[in-house]
């Protein structure tokens, strides 16, 4: 079984495409939380209560998550929906 990080005490579980973008960013679950936990809120519009977006700037650029809390029978887990990078190459 895989040991997923916990961002406020639930696990962070990515969606396949969000592995995908994880993937070609050379990021892990670890840095996503790390952009959760330190990250500030940059939503550019309204998004529903149960979805944040977070962003952390890091060697001129900008990170981005966007994570959704899902119910489901056993509990709740944060289900990462995207990872983002803007500036910089």
């Amino acid at each position: 079984m895989y040991d997923y990080p916990l961002f406020q005490e639930k696990p962070l579980i990515p969606t396949r495409d969000a592995q995908h973008e994880m993937d070609e960013l050379s990021l892990d679950l670890w840095r996503v939380k790390e952009i959760l936990e330190q990250g500030y809120d940059c939503s550019g519009s309204k998004r529903s209560k149960n979805i944040i977006e977070k962003c952390l700037f890091r060697k001129n650029k900008e990170m981005r998550v966007v994570a959704a809390l899902v119910e489901f029978n056993q509990g709740e887990f944060w289900r990462i929906i995207h990872v983002g990078k803007t500036g910089g190459h």
